[in-house]
């Protein structure tokens, strides 16, 4: 893919705008909704792993840890029990090594957006255990104390998908399409972001 990663897209230009927030989400769930269709989870969605092309498009890469399903259950293309991942980003049930489905992708997924709209990761810590413990352990920062421009339906969005137990978040990526697509109409609607009142 011709082009750039997330990490690098935010390294260089910073937090982008609603807008350009709302299109690459948007591409990424509709990823992720395709995957959990197929039976697959991905299991290490980052900043590195969204790919951006000189087009705008945006692609879900690196599928090497993915773990497959078959008629709801788990195909074993590794232990159970290993934890595979990337810290950073890692669902909790992920860090202890429990049954993942979707859910765990939403959690990471949560985590990029995070990042990606406030410029930096929610939990940081010296070493990658300190941050995998964060994950377990402590809520993410307001993002909208981060980010006070943004809709206060996109930043509940985000920490929905970043809730600790996974019956807490979003049940498939299909649910966070359908909001992504509300807000974005709404967008639309009002002709520029910039007339979203604060909290709204």
């Amino acid at each position: 893919v011709q082009g750039s990663n997330l990490r690098e897209f935010i390294r260089r230009k910073g937090p982008p705008d609603l807008p350009v927030a709302i299109h690459i989400m948007t591409q990424v769930a509709a990823a992720l909704q395709a995957a959990g269709e197929a039976g697959i989870v991905h299991r290490d969605i980052k900043p590195e792993n969204i790919l951006i092309t000189r087009k705008g498009d945006v692609k879900v890469a690196d599928f090497g840890l993915a773990q497959l399903t078959q008629g709801g259950e788990r195909v074993s293309l590794t232990q159970v029990g290993i934890t595979m991942g990337t810290p950073l980003y890692m669902s909790p049930e992920q860090v202890t090594g429990h049954k993942l489905d979707v859910r765990s992708d939403l959690y990471s997924f949560g985590v990029t957006c995070w990042h990606m709209l406030a410029g930096r990761p929610p939990f940081r810590g010296e070493t990658a255990l300190a941050v995998a413990v964060m994950h377990l352990n402590e809520t993410a920062p307001p993002l909208d104390q981060e980010r006070p421009d943004l809709p206060r339906s996109l930043c509940e969005l985000v920490i929905a998908m970043m809730a600790k137990k996974p019956d807490a978040r979003p049940t498939n990526a299909a649910i966070v399409c359908e909001s992504l697509e509300r807000l974005s109409r709404k967008i639309d609607n009002t002709g520029a972001a910039g007339r979203f009142a604060a909290g709204e």
